[in-house]
């Protein structure tokens, strides 16, 4: 599936990518960011890029860099997402990585969420390596609770910061390890109707906890399982490049047999320019 997520939220466009890097737009601000899945030729030249950029991402090690700043970006600016019942605000900022507080593709949950929230009333929602929680801010209002949990502090501050800048005081943010989380959710007798999970391919939790996406999914999708109610739905985005659809749709019949596959499907971001970059695998399973 190709989406130009301009046509679904003006706040972000993506203007051109190529030579493992993007051109993008959020708000007013336009950045330029590594991208590992940008392997055609940019369709703008270097010179454009560089005039219409405020700030370039510069990577000095696999996961390090810098920020080459050009022109006046603000220490924090903010960005609105607004659809039918959905209305939040976004806090971004120039961070000590290339990650800026969005991952705009996400709109794609939020569009599902917004369409699945009338077949539940107030429902429990659970965001799952949830980072600055758009998608918890997404689900607020359909919600009597929704549960954030993020292994790193600063980024479940940044939830809260922008729980309180949309109004929204129905959002539990929680600093904790995923898996210990769900584990102790299982011994709680805790239940959920939508539960969304964005897991990095390798990560670390907040005790130093390692997580490699292919190795622990199994032990945390068998935990899902347990938490669901009867009725319910899991939304899921896998973007490691190893992972297929074979493997995918194994996770999908052995853990969620009885859900049906509203969407599951490798989804490229195309931008202005009609070059494509690669979000990976969304994947949206619904029991009614």
């Amino acid at each position: 599936m190709k989406v130009n997520i301009n046509n679904i939220w003006p706040e972000y466009e993506l203007i051109d990518c190529g030579n493992s890097r993007k051109l993008e737009r959020f708000g007013n601000i336009v950045l330029i960011r590594p991208e590992v899945t940008a392997d055609s030729q940019q369709a703008l030249s270097e010179d454009e890029w560089q005039r219409a950029a405020y700030a370039e991402f510069i990577e000095t090690s696999k996961n390090a860099g810098v920020w080459n700043i050009s022109k006046n970006v603000p220490e924090n600016w903010t960005i609105k997402y607004v659809s039918g019942k959905v209305n939040f605000s976004a806090e971004l900022s120039l961070t000590q990585s290339k990650h800026i507080g969005v991952f705009p593709e996400q709109v794609l949950n939020w569009k599902f969420i917004e369409q699945i929230s009338p077949e539940f009333k107030k429902m429990q929602f659970l965001n799952l390596f949830g980072y600055t929680g758009l998608s918890s801010l997404a689900a607020a209002d359909f919600s009597q609770t929704v549960t954030h949990i993020d292994s790193i502090k600063k980024v479940v501050d940044w939830t809260k910061r922008n729980a309180i800048n949309s109004g929204f005081s129905n959002i539990r943010c929680i600093a904790e390890d995923a898996q210990k989380f769900v584990q102790r959710e299982i011994k709680r007798n805790n239940k959920y109707d939508g539960i969304i999970l964005d897991p990095p391919a390798i990560g670390v939790g907040t005790n130093n906890e390692k997580w490699v996406l292919e190795e622990m999914i199994d032990e945390l999708l068998i935990n899902i399982t347990q938490m669901l109610n009867k009725k319910s739905f899991v939304i899921m985005n896998l973007y490691s490049h190893s992972m297929n659809d074979k493997f995918i749709h194994r996770l999908i019949l052995t853990y969620f047999p009885k859900h049906k596959i509203e969407f599951c499907e490798k989804v490229y971001g195309q931008s202005k320019s009609g070059n494509l970059i690669d979000h990976g695998f969304f994947v949206r399973l619904v029991k009614l």
